[in-house]
């Protein structure tokens, strides 16, 4: 992941408060907890490059029967937070409160999107352009249109493995304990806390402990025995049991998925198998990436770069996140594959041409990243939504069961604020 975060980007979509408050939430957290130390947090400038016909001489063109069509290669932008109830889905709607009107950069009543390589970046043709020296480190000859399109009033970065490292620290230090394993199933245990019910009656008052025992009422949620046969068999009170590989088992009282790409995974547990394909409609878009060092450090500005008249589709598009570090990520060449993502998360699967095909733009358009690469090769899994939009919802009817995924290339944007809203869904339930 890129670590690329836009205020306004979502505006025009359901998604809008979400963005803009998850977005805030970066800025707080990074300042609480000095992010632009720990996981490189800092504002950016973001720029978006017209290319025109730079003379790529690829290994090898492949037309084959995997060749896309236009229509298979649009990457939707998120559009709500959670699907809205229908007649044929029971996934429950969650609205979170965020700031207040936004300001856009640019004009037009409304906001488009159009593809790209990861990012659906909006449409900013009303955005003034800016000349091809402003961003330096391109090749100025081939830049035919340059528009700034995000300042740092608007648009920032981080690293997402040292982000998410640290706020898995964080977390550590109050309690949380973190195992690495595969979860082969979810086991339904068939417990259900039981229930108590208080009856005051406002003329008598409640003085001493036997006094309020007379008007506590136990209900047993099954009109049953409140421990099931198959609980006792377990051997446990909890509504759940996680079964890992390594032959550990969790109980559990609540459960979120979370896995990204991998979420439809929990349609083969036993604890969610009212939960159907139709309602999490998850599936992994894998775009390859480069991490490279470049000759001389680079400003921090960000580039989305449209490539028009390659030699292969017509137009190539990619993005370029320089970080404090000195390193540079460079990310494009987004393939829809069936049978991705692949079954082991750790799998390194990439595809060499697209990887070669990249690093080989990416010289094309600047001397400055023509570099030696740190990290070469490497792919990774957005998971994208069929219908573009995130899941953020309790599994209806369950008694603790919960997902959130399908965030698309908006991951690590949303995140803070999709965490913080999943774990009001906990408390609150």
């Amino acid at each position: 992941s890129g670590g690329f975060l836009a205020r306004h980007w979502s505006d025009g979509t359901d998604t809008e408060q979400l963005a803009q408050f998850s977005y805030d939430l970066h800025a707080k957290l990074a300042l609480e907890h000095n992010g632009s130390e720990r996981w490189g947090y800092r504002p950016l400038n973001t720029f978006c490059a017209e290319i025109d016909r730079i003379p790529v001489m690829p290994a090898k063109q492949h037309k084959s029967a995997h060749q896309r069509t236009e229509a298979e290669s649009v990457v939707t932008s998120i559009e709500v937070i959670a699907p809205r109830a229908h007649s044929s889905s029971s996934v429950t709607t969650m609205e979170y409160s965020g700031p207040g009107t936004p300001v856009t950069l640019f004009d037009g009543e409304n906001q488009q999107t159009s593809t790209h390589g990861s990012i659906s970046v909006p449409d900013f043709g009303g955005v003034k352009e800016v000349a091809p020296e402003a961003v330096p480190w391109l090749k100025t000859s081939l830049v035919n249109k340059l528009r700034q399109v995000g300042n740092t009033t608007s648009t920032a970065q981080v690293d997402p493995l040292k982000f998410t490292r640290s706020l898995l620290a964080e977390a550590k230090g109050y309690g949380l304990k973190s195992i690495r394993g595969k979860v082969i199933d979810v086991a339904d245990t068939g417990y259900r806390q039981p229930i108590i019910e208080l009856s005051i009656d406002k003329g008598a008052g409640i003085g001493t402990l036997g006094e309020l025992s007379e008007v506590l009422n136990y209900v047993d949620p099954s009109n049953a025995e409140s421990i099931s046969a198959k609980s006792k068999r377990l051997g446990t009170t909890k509504p759940y049991i996680l079964l890992l590989d390594q032959g550990q088992d969790i109980p559990a009282d609540k459960i979120v998925v979370a896995c990204g790409a991998w979420a439809t995974s929990c349609l083969r547990w036993e604890a969610f198998r009212d939960v159907s394909a139709s309602q999490i409609p998850i599936q992994g878009l894998r775009v390859h990436y480069l991490l490279a060092k470049p000759k001389e450090q680079i400003p921090a500005q960000a580039v989305f770069a449209e490539i028009n008249g390659t030699v292969y589709s017509g137009e190539d598009a990619i993005e370029i996140y320089p970080r404090p570090d000195g390193s540079v990520f460079i990310c494009g060449e987004a393939l829809d594959d069936p049978e991705m993502p692949p079954h082991n998360p750790f799998e390194p699967v990439y595809s060499k041409r697209a990887t070669g095909r990249l690093k080989q733009i990416v010289n094309d358009v600047s001397s400055t990243l023509s570099f030696d690469m740190i990290q070469y090769g490497l792919a990774c899994h957005l998971p994208v939504h069929a219908k573009g939009i995130p899941v953020i919802s309790k599994v209806p009817s369950s008694k603790g069961l919960y997902i959130a995924a399908g965030h698309g290339c908006w991951g690590i944007l949303n995140g803070p604020a999709t965490g913080l809203a999943v774990s009001e869904l906990l408390v609150d339930d």
